[in-house]
Parts: C-alpha cells; structure tokens; sequence
C-alpha cells in the first residue's frame, strides 16, 4: 500500500494553512491472531532544516 499524509498544528483557533507538512510512504498490513500488526515508512516530500529525513511506524491494533 502507498500514501501521501499531509497536515499542520496549531495553537490558534484557526489553523494557519501556510506550513502545512506532507510525506508520502509505503505500507505494510499483516493480520496477526491476536490483533493487526501495521507497519508504515514515509519521507517527508519538502524538508525544513532539523527535520528528519525518514520515518518508520510501527502499530499494533486496528487503526481509527
């Protein structure tokens, strides 16, 4: 599975759009017998300075 993740945080009332952050990556299901087992790696697609160059998650449960 591929995907593309975007999003931004803030602590106003009205999120500020303009530094919005996005990542694309691949990922991996396995239905284990006690429960989902995902895991996901991702690259930042615009990366500011001191951000890292990659990413892996792991989770284990259903997704919601």
């Amino acid at each position: 599975m591929t995907f593309v993740d975007a999003g931004t945080v803030s602590n106003m009332s009205v999120p500020n759009f303009s530094d919005v952050k996005v990542g694309a990556g691949v990922g991996l299901r396995y239905v284990t017998p006690v429960g989902p087992l995902r895991i996901d790696a991702a690259i930042p697609l615009h990366r500011d300075p001191g951000d890292r160059k990659y990413g892996i998650y792991v989770r284990f449960g259903q997704g919601f």
